[in-house]
């Protein structure tokens, strides 16, 4: 049985091992993927190939990466580039890529961006009237989840394609709105983009003056200036300048407007810059030259524009068809998805509780062992009757450790009943299908959590429990009371986000105190335990510190339930009877020790314990620690 036990715990130690190894290479890769992809968005503007390269490294690190999400990440930025630079085609191939991982991982955001995309892609295709249903969908998608700069960007793109009809007023009240959405976000990139459309849709009124007031306005921008709005900007202003006589304004501008063109290469810049040049080159009759711009404005216009490109599109647009009609065929697959990762959840917790159970058979059989010496002494001291006044002494003193056994089990036991409900609760959440795919992975991570902190208790409550075989005596060091208090609201973060309750913790230096610290960690746990408890759901719970000449005041203050006001007296005095059990907010069961414990550990250690509550107000515990 005993090698059959160690051969158990050393299984589940590799395998705990291991997990831990390949969940922090796993984050790595993550980390690594999130700063390129950062770094291609920085760089699309100004940089295709810089950005397309970034996006191409993400992608080799994301081959063993099985995320639907990440993936249709990573496929929207690319299109996103190749849509910048004009290269509409593999722009869409890559917005409907992200669009199909999107589906499958549920993702609303990472779908919202490949529609506007597609929508972006089809409004340059001249098919404005699904465009603008796109974006219309669009702006559903982002008014019910409230997003400002989401909104902005929509309505930006349908006062392009306003414009691009000839519907002006619109185009201008749909910008307008995107720049009342940007109104707490000065600093976005896209105000510039704002600023340059309405530039042109004034210029197109015949509101000249504000045309130009808004060119200008976005140059001076010169930190937030990418390639891409310079090219824009300058370009509106050479063109009012030529329409107004000033020539030699005009080539000017439209020279500095085709070198900042150049830089960031996009197609469709350059051939509105390039058809610019050409009519104020003819214009000076310098016909060289204007014929030079005019080939070069009808190459660019052509790599946008041609009939091989539109049907590539067009079919692509019948294999969106296709894959939303696999959509239902995808959902099932998720179906098969969760249930495995339920099974392999299962597998993991079973594990942990085999582990649970030798650490306590172990525990047990000591304190059983223990029990059989006692009683075989026991009955030899009762055949001695020369010696009965030394047997006496003995028997008091086997009495007094039986008890700080019972008392050291009713600890153990009492402070393990949270995490295994933890476990228990997570396990019931999992199977009766509340977790989405993100909830899922967070309660992984939570779960890793609550069981790192429960084999540190295991270990220190054992390691403690050693000590105390011959009563429970305080071993007082000196403990940062404000460490020790964040070290247990990190082992009840699943019972606080069950909850919805966030801890106002005041962490505070040069609180350390003088107590045994394990059984500082008991009194922490329970008042914390009790709060969480006894404290509804979005309730409030208050942590801070005071300190005096001899004392560190601890302070910790619920919304909750309170307690009887014929409990008081029995808390705030010196009696040391058993509170009767209650059931918490969300009928949590109780064994009614918790406050007995931290009275008995609060005095053996030489600190005081008051206490303030009314009923349905909450509670108020005030410890007086001595001071390290």
């Amino acid at each position: 049985m005993d090698s059959f036990i160690s051969m158990c715990y050393f299984k589940i130690l590799f395998f705990y091992v291991l997990c831990l190894f390949s969940i922090h290479s796993f984050a790595n890769d993550l980390q690594v993927i999130d700063s390129l992809l950062k770094a291609s968005v920085s760089a699309q503007y100004d940089q295709k190939k810089v950005a397309i390269s970034y996006v191409n490294q993400a992608k080799d690190l994301a081959k063993n990466i099985d995320d639907p999400r990440l993936n249709a990440r990573i496929n929207n930025q690319e299109g996103t580039v190749y849509y910048i630079s004009g290269d509409y085609e593999l722009a869409l191939r890559r917005y409907l890529s992200a669009y199909d991982y999107a589906v499958q991982a549920d993702a609303v955001i990472e779908k919202e961006i490949a529609l506007n995309g597609r929508g972006l892609v089809l409004m340059v295709e001249g098919e404005y009237e699904v465009a603008k249903g796109i974006f219309e969908e669009c702006i559903a998608i982002n008014r019910s989840m409230n997003d400002s700069v989401r909104l902005a960007k929509n309505h930006f793109n349908l006062g392009i394609l306003q414009n691009e009809t000839g519907e002006l007023e619109l185009s201008m009240n749909h910008l307008k709105t995107a720049v009342d959405f940007l109104t707490n976000f000065p600093k976005k990139h896209l105000n510039l983009m704002v600023n340059n459309r309405m530039a042109k849709v004034y210029h197109e009124m015949g509101a000249l003056d504000k045309a130009s007031e808004k060119f200008t306005k976005v140059l001076q921008d010169s930190l937030r200036l990418s390639n891409w709005e310079k090219t824009f900007a300058l370009t509106g202003l050479a063109q009012l300048k030529f329409e107004d006589g000033s020539i030699d304004e005009a080539l000017t501008l439209g020279q500095a407007a085709y070198s900042s063109g150049m830089i960031h290469g996009a197609h469709w810049d350059l051939q509105k810059i390039t058809q610019l040049l050409s009519d104020i080159y003819k214009k000076e009759k310098e016909f060289d030259q204007a014929y030079h711009f005019l080939s070069l404005s009808k190459a660019y216009g052509d790599s946008l524009y041609n009939e091989e490109k539109s049907r590539q599109i067009a079919r692509l647009q019948l294999k969106l068809t296709q894959v939303e009609n696999e959509n239902l065929k995808v959902e099932k697959e998720k179906g098969l998805v969760l249930i495995k990762q339920r099974n392999r959840l299962l597998i993991f917790l079973s594990l942990l509780v085999l582990f649970l159970g030798c650490a306590i058979y172990f525990f047990r059989k000591n304190i059983i062992l223990k029990e059989r010496f006692n009683a075989s002494l026991q009955k030899k001291n009762k055949a001695i009757e020369k010696q009965k006044q030394h047997i006496d002494e003995q028997n008091k003193t086997l009495l007094e450790m039986n008890l700080a056994k019972t008392k050291l089990l009713s600890i153990i036991s009492h402070d393990l009943r949270s995490p295994i409900n933890s476990i228990k609760q997570l396990l019931e959440m999992k199977g009766k299908g509340y977790f989405s795919e993100a909830d899922e992975n967070e309660a992984y991570e939570l779960l890793a959590v609550q069981i790192k902190n429960t084999e540190i208790m295991l270990n220190e409550l054992l390691q403690w429990a050693n000590r105390q075989m011959d009563g429970v005596k305080p071993n007082p060091t000196s403990v940062n009371l404000s460490h020790t208090v964040t070290e247990v609201l990190v082992g009840y973060s699943f019972q606080l986000r069950t909850k919805l309750l966030t801890p106002d913790h005041q962490i505070a230096k040069n609180v350390n105190i003088i107590i045994d610290k394990v059984q500082l960690k008991i009194i922490i746990q329970n008042l914390i335990g009790n709060a969480i408890k006894f404290t509804p759901e979005n309730g409030q719970i208050k942590i801070y510190y005071e300190t005096n000449d001899n004392h560190v005041i601890f302070h910790i203050e619920d919304s909750g339930v309170g307690i009887d006001s014929k409990y008081h007296e029995m808390i705030n005095g010196k009696d040391y009877t058993r509170i009767p059990s209650l059931r918490g907010t969300a009928n949590e069961k109780g064994t009614g020790l918790g406050i007995f414990l931290v009275k008995q550990f609060v005095d053996l250690n030489g600190g005081k314990l008051k206490m303030e509550s009314k009923e349905g107000e909450g509670t108020h515990f005030i410890l007086y620690f001595l001071r390290a």
